[in-house]
């Protein structure tokens, strides 16, 4: 794992420890060296402070930063002077204790030599990594760090409490001649270690070897799954409380469970090009696409230079390295058109309906319910999957979720009986992108229109021919032929035949409607796998829809329909799509189905298709893969024949 300044900044402050040079008790000084570019090994590598020109910011020393003791900012017994960096590229400081009771007392303490260690807590601004050893340590120069106070501390820190229970991992002490770069076993040990009566059990060295290195594994595995599932500050905050690999795995699918809950729009964050409020608002699609229609046309470039530039940019930050048009930014795609509402940069949209006025044209073409919408909002909407499932957005790279296999168990035991050792497994499951390619087509002489409903329309018809392809995928992609594989081609789902018994025949085997007790047995199915709960729900076309509309729940043709008010089947919520085919439901709880979207959504115009026509087709491109979490949450009825 690379580190970076944020994951080793997430513990708090970082600390060296140093020693006293020299204190003069009358004037209540002590010079002190508080740095040097000696080792130090760290959880996450070794470290090497840099000395050079400006990689030390000392403007929180030289305007009187805090004498401490033991690093509690609440125990204050001097100010700082002046720091130097010297040519042997050490830090030092002069520091004047005050005048308190408490100050006197460990001024004292310093020139007796009872506490003659000092402590440097600093923030860690930029690394490089220079050296990668043999035993797999990782060696890090810190050029760009800034100490904010000096402490005096009593003795180094212990290595054998472990990472996030003292300041040093292994605590270095500079000496006269600095020259050694590993700690002495026998130097870091504590003093009550060193005075151990003759003949008392010692506790040797390699003890806190062992204790040390099995503290790198712990810190080292920690890393290395936040890395691989996405959660580097969440590893690096358990890393520093000291939590186990289990308790981090735990804490994995809690995050996930957190992650995928929110807006769409939220979970795509971090991958933004930093746009403003008013850069997001002026983004222009049909500048981008009328820039496309002919790239020597200077016009059409210098007039969409703003979104070509942000575009070139939202391509890095995606990682894309093959793009085959261009990729929208992601705060354009989350963002309302126009950009939040309030802000400068909206503007509401021309609902004008004569088209006539100038800056009214096509005002009747565009529904007033997108006002508010951004192009994510809209693709969600029509996506009747995305907007049930849970969607995991701005993905780079494969990725793999932890998933709770099996739960441990419990069990009666008798007085003083060990309860039985048991645990929950943990498999994962993963996703990759698969490149799913949409298309619209606009005329020409629309596309040359400036109007804000025109740009709402174009956005509108790219987002809906999107969502149509990935709700059909997610349903019914075969998994092979570059393909996400879809719900209705996994094995192990839950199945209700509609022809077992007794449904209404249209069209001969493999056509049978369901009836009421056929859907009934949907719900128990997933019921009877304990896997009702959530967001359950069924999926089924306009023609089944009509169906459930006019049969009687139990046949007698007296009472209510199977299709209840409130757009309900016995009590569940229902979505209406026509990529489900005619004669199939699904049924489950859509929340155990994760969308993965990586990047941005790239976009590409074909002047030359359609030319003779007059029509310019628009062809845009969303990396997608979909996974169920949990099989037992589906079931999927249809006649089977």
């Amino acid at each position: 794992m690379k580190v970076t300044p944020k994951q080793i900044n997430e513990r708090g402050l970082q600390c060296r420890v140093m020693e006293v040079r020299a204190a003069d008790v009358e004037a209540r000084t002590v010079e002190l060296a508080f740095s040097s570019e000696i080792e130090l090994e760290r959880w996450w590598g070794v470290e090497v402070l840099s000395h050079d020109d400006g990689a030390i910011r000392l403007e929180r020393m030289n305007n009187g930063a805090a004498l401490l003791v033991d690093h509690d900012w609440s125990d204050q017994v001097g100010v700082v002077e002046s720091v130097t960096v010297g040519d042997d590229r050490v830090g030092r400081a002069v520091v004047r204790f005050g005048k308190s009771a408490r100050a006197s007392e460990i001024l004292q303490d310093v020139a007796d030599g009872l506490r003659r260690h000092v402590s440097v807590g600093y923030m860690v601004h930029a690394t490089k990594l220079v050296e990668e050893r043999k035993d797999g340590t990782d060696v890090y120069r810190v050029t760009d760090w800034e100490p904010y106070e000096i402490s005096i501390v009593s003795v180094p820190a212990d290595p054998t409490v472990g990472v996030g229970r003292a300041h040093e991992v292994l605590p270095m002490v500079a000496r006269k001649d600095e020259t050694k770069t590993a700690p002495n076993p026998e130097e870091t040990r504590s003093m009550s270690d060193k005075d151990t009566p003759a003949g008392a059990p010692a506790n040797p060295a390699p003890n806190a070897v062992e204790l040390v290195n099995a503290e790198r594994s712990r810190a080292r595995s920690i890393a290395e799954l936040g890395e691989k599932y996405k959660a580097t500050e969440l590893a690096a905050r358990y890393i520093g409380e000291n939590k186990s690999v289990e308790e981090f795995q735990r804490a994995v699918l809690e995050e996930l469970e957190k992650r995928t809950a929110g807006p769409l729009g939220e979970q795509f964050r971090g991958q933004e090009t930093g746009l403003s409020e008013r850069e997001i608002g002026q983004f222009s699609f049909v500048k981008l696409i009328r820039a496309q229609l002919d790239p020597n046309d200077r016009t059409f470039q210098k007039d969409a230079a703003f979104e070509l530039e942000a575009c070139r940019a939202a391509a890095d930050k995606a990682n894309k390295e093959k793009v085959r048009g261009i990729v929208i930014p992601l705060e354009v795609l989350t963002a309302p058109l126009g950009g939040a509402k309030g802000s400068r940069a909206w503007s509401p949209f021309n609902t004008a309906t004569n088209g006539t006025d100038t800056g009214n044209t096509g005002g009747n073409l565009v529904a007033t319910t997108l006002q508010a919408a951004s192009f994510i909002d809209i693709l969600r909407n029509k996506a009747v999957l995305m907007r049930r499932a849970r969607t995991l957005g701005g993905l780079v790279g494969n990725l793999d979720i932890p998933r709770q296999a099996t739960a441990g168990s419990a069990s009666w035991i008798g007085e003083d009986a060990d309860a039985p050792a048991t645990s929950q497994s943990i498999d994962q499951i993963s996703l990759s992108p698969k490149t799913v390619a949409a298309h619209t087509e606009v005329t020409r002489r629309l596309i040359m229109q400036s109007s804000i409903d025109v740009e709402a329309m174009v956005r509108f018809d790219l987002a809906t021919a999107m969502a149509l392809e990935i709700d059909r995928a997610g349903f019914y992609g075969t998994g092979s032929s570059n393909q996400p594989r879809g719900i209705a081609n996994y094995a192990g789902i839950n199945a209700v035949d509609f022809g077992g018994t007794g449904g209404a025949d249209a069209g001969g085997p493999g056509n049978s409607k369901p009836t009421f007790a056929e859907l009934v047995q949907m719900e128990t199915e997933v019921a009877a796998d304990n896997a009702d709960v959530g967001a359950m729900a069924y999926i089924l076309n306009a023609r089944m829809r009509g169906h459930l509309k006019t049969t009687p729940k139990f046949g007698s043709g007296t009472e209510a329909t199977i299709w209840e008010p409130g757009n309900t089947v016995n009590g569940y919520g229902t979505e209406v799509t026509n990529q489900v085919a005619n004669d199939d439901v699904f049924f489950g709880n859509f929340a155990d189905l994760l969308v993965g979207m990586w990047g941005g959504i790239e976009i590409n115009v074909d002047p030359y298709t359609h030319s003779l026509k007059g029509r310019i087709r628009v062809v845009t491109f969303q990396d997608v893969d979909f996974v169920l979490r949990r099989l037992q949450s589906f079931c999927l009825g249809r006649d089977s024949g």
